[in-house]
């Protein structure tokens, strides 16, 4: 153990394990129970932590700069259209947790000041979480997903967070009156309104489960008596349902799964039951109900996407009789959304959200600009595409690296991009040059450097490195945390790198880097870092790695397999032992099953086995500097994972930098409370300014 540090003391009590047929003594497994114990040893943890990480310098600096670029994409939600009202979410300066407000228009900003959205003259509060919860504060972090009828008379809504049991309701916008308290079930719910806007479906998911479904209701306010009529649909039980949409006439009505419609029901026939509709194709469909069509974007035949029309009378599994509306081309298609008469297809190119419109039988109509190269978003709870339909347009929310998220409506009739919200913050000068590296199997890794326009890239400079690489999800160049665009205002580089295994470059891209070729991802990462150094951008002593969820695991394993490469390290929520981790169901439906592979299996486990960073920490190496930042109730990354490879790395290291372990009382992204997610911010940005040597005034 180094002399500059001593770290809280932990006992080792090994155990023995075999799993997957790998056979290995566990230290610190009893840090995986929340026993009285381990919460006493990540108390000293915490405080050890802190200490160091609010000291001066840089802590005053980091605190300040990150209160003012304190914003994230995930948890902006812009002004939704729904009958003649507009419904914004947002957190008042004086609340804790989220209200929704009502009003007759969207807030247009009148100033050139940035800010957050204000409330607007004509609106009312129609949902105030804190009334809802009947809390006083300091309040637990709590989220609301909500879902306004076509008419924008009657408002459904869930209301959860860490340690809550989910609350569902429907009340009538104008009076207030509670209609529905409570479902049969309880879990997370995904609600789907017919077109008359007194009748809905409703989705419930288990909490615990994921990719399990608790129930489908069809929920009908009209009914006679003071009761609403609640029916469960008969569909599969052991379907994993995730919602269900409508078309706007009311006759059809698709029932999804991951990633696409299983099933299929004509609603102008009462007694018509739910017929299998893509429930067997392997591939992935995302769309909407277009008359007697399901139009949609998919990857059938076509890596990077391709849009098709389906009829929903015939069989939909024949590609015989589906519709060719897009082919494929250079772009990678995700998404298509009805708005008025036009589809707007949202697609990636060069790493970007690009949105284009077309007709109903694919012809372009033109596309929507954007402020810059970015990413648009619909809001949390959100899935029929990167925009939301409002009147005679859309709306969506968007950002980059550099400029925090914003709310923009698009107007069909004067094609005009028009700002409903001004961002809170943009670094004004920044620029983004683009760099190519060479990954051990010969594959281009494209990457993104962002600086200040003074910043000479031909000396070597603090730098931080961040990217995905997982779950076909697209790493886009959005202003999801608040310490890229900080570091870069304090003078520092950020590099966002398009790792494989992540969804930036179509189904292929994903395909390279999981199960068994996951290690792919892990090498693109190493060859960002490698090429960054050799261009003269960064040295090893000022090269840092970022990495949030999933992310955080491909953060860890750089420092774990290349150790002499990085300098420092921030993983928040981590996943890092990849054998043990079937202890946690959620975990395992999340993230590990569908991306890593069956630690029960003996060839997953084996594979997983060579890259899990819990087991891969050897004794005597010069790790670098590392803040492992976990949430006590996150239930898909939880807070053992962080413990135990504290534990291993505090011991193992023989290098001077610390190996810090943060627990918050918190969840996931939108169950951490905005003190926390602030504090958050700050230590991570003070972190990396002291580790890699920021120059500070």
């Amino acid at each position: 153990m180094p002399d500059r540090f001593r770290f809280p003391p932990t006992p080792l009590r090994p155990e023995s394990n075999e799993i997957g047929g790998i056979g290995f003594t566990d230290p610190y497994q009893w840090l995986e129970e929340d026993s009285r114990a381990t919460l006493a040893w990540a108390a000293a943890q915490d405080r050890f932590a802190r200490d160091l990480l609010h000291t001066d310098p840089p802590w005053r600096l980091a605190r300040d700069t990150a209160r003012r670029f304190n914003a994230s994409a995930l948890t902006h939600r812009p002004p939704e259209l729904h009958g003649r009202r507009w419904f914004m979410e947002h957190v008042p300066e004086d609340h804790g947790l989220p209200v929704l407000d009502v009003a007759e228009a969207p807030d247009v900003p009148d100033t050139d000041a940035p800010r957050v959205p204000a409330t607007p003259a004509s609106a009312r509060r129609v949902l105030d979480l804190a009334v809802e919860l009947a809390e006083s504060p300091p309040y637990e972090p709590a989220s609301m997903l909500w879902q306004p009828s076509p008419d924008g008379e009657m408002l459904a809504y869930q209301v959860s967070g860490p340690g809550r049991k989910p609350l569902f309701r429907v009340r009538d916008v104008d009076s207030g009156e509670i209609l529905v308290d409570g479902l049969p079930e309880t879990g997370i719910c995904r609600v789907g309104w017919l077109p008359d806007g007194r009748r809905f479906f409703v989705v419930v998911i288990d909490r615990e489960r994921l990719d399990r479904c608790r129930g489908v209701f069809q929920v009908d306010l009209t009914a006679s008596g003071s009761t609403p009529a609640i029916c469960r649909e008969d569909l599969p039980p052991e379907f994993p349902a995730r919602g269900v949409s409508v078309s706007p006439e009311g006759r059809w009505a698709l029932a999804h799964g991951p990633g696409r419609p299983y099933y299929v029901r004509d609603l102008a026939a009462p007694a018509a039951p739910w017929r299998p509709f893509l429930r067997d194709s392997r591939s992935v469909f995302r769309g909407a109900l277009v008359g007697d069509e399901f139009i949609a974007v998919t990857d059938d035949g076509a890596p990077r996407g391709r849009v098709v029309a389906l009829p929903l009378p015939g069989p939909a599994t024949d590609p015989a009789v589906w519709r060719e509306l897009v082919p494929p081309g250079d772009s990678i298609l995700f998404s298509l959304t009805p708005v008025g008469p036009d589809l707007v297809l949202s697609e990636h190119a060069n790493g970007a959200t690009r949105l284009r419109r077309i007709s109903a039988q694919g012809a372009p109509l033109g596309e929507i600009p954007l402020p810059e190269p970015g990413m648009a978003w619909p809001g949390s709870g959100r899935d029929g595409g990167l925009v939301t339909p409002a009147g005679n347009g859309c709306t969506f929310a968007f950002s980059s690296l550099t400029r925090s998220p914003a709310a923009y409506r698009y107007d069909l009739a004067t094609e005009t991009l028009l700002p409903l919200t001004k961002p809170r913050v943009v670094v004004p000068d920044a620029v983004t040059l683009r760099g190519t590296a060479r990954s051990a199997d010969g594959t281009a890794i494209p990457y993104q450097i962002v600086s200040r326009a003074g910043v000479d890239l031909s000396v070597p400079q603090p730098l931080i490195i961040s990217g995905y690489g997982a779950l076909n999800i697209a790493w886009l160049p959005a202003y999801l945390f608040a310490l890229p665009a900080a570091w870069v205002e304090l003078g520092g580089v950020y590099v966002h790198a398009h790792l494989r295994g992540g969804g930036e470059f179509g189904t292929d891209w994903w395909r390279a880097a999981r199960r068994g070729t996951k290690q792919r991802t892990f090498d693109d990462l190493h060859a960002v870092a490698t090429d960054l150094i050799r261009r003269g951008h960064t040295a090893q002593s000022r090269l840092g790695v970022f990495g949030y969820s999933i992310s955080a695991l491909t953060a860890v394993v750089a420092v774990t397999q290349r150790p002499d490469l990085y300098r420092a390290c921030v993983a928040a929520l981590p996943v890092l032992d990849l054998l043990r981790c079937k202890r946690d169901q959620v975990t395992m439906a999340d993230i590990v099953s569908v991306d890593f592979g069956d630690p029960d299996d003996p060839g997953d486990a084996a594979v997983l086995h060579r890259y899990s960073p819990y087991h891969q920490v050897r004794d005597g190496v010069d790790y670098p500097a590392v803040l492992l930042d976990c949430g006590s109730a996150n239930r898909s990354c939880p807070a053992w994972h962080a413990r135990k490879m504290a534990a291993r790395l505090q011991r193992a290291t023989s290098s001077p930098h610390p190996v810090l372990l943060r627990t918050r009382q918190a969840g996931h992204t939108v169950e951490t409370s905005p003190e926390d997610a602030l504090l958050r911010e700050s230590e991570h940005l003070a972190f990396m300014i002291r580790e890699l040597g920021l120059a500070i005034a």
